[in-house]
């Protein structure tokens, strides 16, 4: 089967001066192949000294802090998937173990 991954968001920490800025971003990544799923996440901090065209907490939609999620993550954006992939495939195609028991040759 294909191994589909969705990204969600789990939290968002604002400042606590009623402003709504979100300074972190908590976020999930599920990864399913059949009825095999695994979860891995993580948070990211955004950089909020110079925030060009600021978006009210009101207003945010997820796909918009997913999109900051991804640029934070830049080349490590595909590490979840990937890690999350291999366990699957861990738990599809089990490795062979590195040692059996035998019985004795004579």
């Amino acid at each position: 089967m294909t191994i589909t991954h969705t990204w969600s968001i789990r939290e968002l920490v604002q400042l606590n001066d009623a402003s709504g800025t979100v300074v972190r971003v908590g976020y999930n990544v599920n990864s399913t192949d059949g009825n095999i799923s695994t979860e891995s996440g993580g948070g990211v901090e955004l950089d909020v000294e110079n925030i060009e065209n600021f978006i009210s907490y009101g207003k945010l939609t997820e796909e918009m802090v997913l999109s900051w999620v991804r640029e934070k993550l830049g080349e490590n954006l595909g590490n979840h998937e990937i890690n999350n992939a291999a366990w699957i495939d861990s738990v599809v195609n089990p490795p062979a173990p590195k040692t059996i028991r035998s019985t004795l040759p004579w």
